[in-house]
């Protein structure tokens, strides 16, 4: 089950979207009402690129907290963290999964 990432082009708003069949229809902004662009994930991005794929997924983790969705950039950066080993993202991964479950 790939997960795929979209964004607006018009507001900006990032969505990810896990595609249970073969095909997957660009999902609308819940913003904008427009047809989302899908964009490439952070992870597939050349291995030697570290700080700047560390400085994005800390911008999609940021803007899941600006949306106030604390579970949702939880669960990213423990997904992040899995597959970019950097302590900036394991020490947001842990304090973030730490304020979720002290909830």
């Amino acid at each position: 089950m790939p997960i795929y990432e979209f964004r607006c082009e018009r507001c900006g708003r990032i969505r990810e979207v896990i595609v249970l069949g073969g095909t997957c229809q660009p999902p609308t902004c819940e913003q904008c009402g427009i047809a989302m662009k899908r964009i490439m994930s952070p992870f597939a991005y050349n291995p030697d690129r570290t700080s700047e794929r560390e400085s994005r997924v800390m911008k999609l983790a940021s803007d899941y907290l600006k949306d106030g969705k604390v579970k949702d950039a939880a669960r990213f950066l423990k997904k992040a963290e899995e597959h970019l080993k950097t302590d900036t993202i394991k020490r947001a991964s842990e304090a973030l999964n730490k304020a979720v479950s002290d909830k």
